[in-house]
């Protein structure tokens, strides 16, 4: 069975050096932009930490609201005036 094509020519070392040289550009090319991406990233877990802290101070200021109107609920359910009409 002969191949279609006839046998595989050899690459031109032109062609080699090319290839090459483009993969080792890729290759420093993409280490920039994982360090450009990294600093970002870093820059931005920054602002997150601290947006976190002030979000737990506001969560936390807003679940003691919680619990003292809950308190008082209770309060007024154990001594039956929630549900008093006024009458």
């Amino acid at each position: 069975m002969s191949l279609p094509y006839g046998p595989p020519q050899p690459v031109s070392p032109l062609i080699r050096g090319m290839r090459f040289a483009l993969l080792i550009a890729g290759i420093i090319y993409a280490r920039g932009k994982q360090a450009l991406y990294n600093s970002k990233e870093a820059e931005w877990r920054e602002e997150e930490a601290k947006k976190k802290v002030i979000r737990d101070r506001e969560t936390a200021i807003l679940k003691a609201k919680i619990a003292v109107e809950e308190k008082e609920t209770v309060r007024l359910l154990e001594t039956g005036k929630l549900f008093d009409t006024g009458n």
